[in-house]
């Protein structure tokens, strides 16, 4: 388990008792420049206090401090967790431009396209062997429910990587740049990112055995067909996984869409977009 060292809880207290959110950026100017500069400093000792990798990137962090002490609405939350999820996201951005750069030579990758080809290897080792290639793309399209061409075309850009799926840091260690890449799917991504798996999966199950009895079997379709492909990895059992979806899998290799798991529950697909946002939500909250 991840305890903090005494000099995170240091920053983050100088940070959180800041009095710049109490100061007139108007009548006591002089004052509130004294103490942005401040919190700036303070949020980049923050950062390399967590860790050492952030250390080139002072121009960036100052940008992003920058911007949020601009932007801080105290009514809707604390401000260290703003600047944290502002912060993640312009990170993941550094590193995926770092990865595209490395990678493909400058090639513009949209990050749905890269988020595609790592979907598409990791299908490629499960249902690769005993086909022949076009028939094989024939399979992955179902699977992705992409058409061929697409296929044909992630394929192209999964063997032009020069590097594999890792970047290195500025201490050497090897980072994987999936944990860099969102799709705008929110469960997928904090999967990727999430250092301890097992616990991130202990947490959705227990958000899970909140939800009520009519919610579950439509939450839990859903998030077995946004999981499993790394799912199928993790020993442990969780009641969250849906056998259906599971049997589904092992027929066809070929997991149910949104549309089908709203018809098997005799549900609209706009409700179970909304049953699945409340159980996004509640997630958050338990994280």
């Amino acid at each position: 388990m991840y305890t903090k060292s005494d000099k995170i809880i240091g920053y983050e207290r100088l940070i959180n008792e800041s009095p710049i959110f109490s100061l007139d950026k108007k009548t006591e100017k002089i004052a509130f420049i004294k103490e942005r500069t401040r919190m700036i400093e303070h949020l980049y000792k923050y950062l390399l206090s967590i860790s050492k990798k952030y250390e080139p990137y002072g121009y960036e962090i100052t940008e992003v401090a920058s911007h949020c002490i601009e932007r801080f609405d105290s009514t809707k939350g604390e401000f260290l967790h703003y600047f944290n999820f502002v912060w993640k996201r312009k990170y993941s951005y550094i590193q995926l431009k770092k990865y595209q750069d490395n990678t493909y030579g400058g090639l513009h990758i949209s990050e749905n396209d890269m988020r595609n080809v790592y979907k598409y290897t990791k299908l490629v080792e499960k249902l690769g062997k005993g086909y022949e290639l076009e028939k094989l793309y024939l399979k992955l399209s179902e699977a992705m429910q992409l058409p061929v061409d697409k296929i044909r075309e992630l394929a192209r850009l999964a063997n032009v990587r020069v590097v594999g799926d890792t970047v290195k840091n500025d201490e050497g260690e090897e980072e994987s740049i999936w944990g860099s890449i969102s799709d705008g799917v929110d469960i997928e991504k904090m999967f990727i990112e999430a250092e301890d798996k097992e616990e991130l999966l202990d947490k959705i199950e227990k958000t899970f055995n909140s939800l009520q009895k009519r919610q579950k079997p439509i939450v839990s379709d859903i998030m077995t067909t946004k999981l499993w492909l790394d799912l199928e990895e993790i020993e442990k059992k969780y009641s969250f996984i849906s056998k259906d979806a599971i049997e589904e899998w092992k027929k066809s290799g070929v997991l149910p869409t949104q549309r089908e798991i709203a018809k098997k529950n005799n549900r609209e697909e706009t409700s179970v977009s909304r049953t699945v946002k409340d159980f996004q939500k509640k997630l958050k909250e338990e994280l």
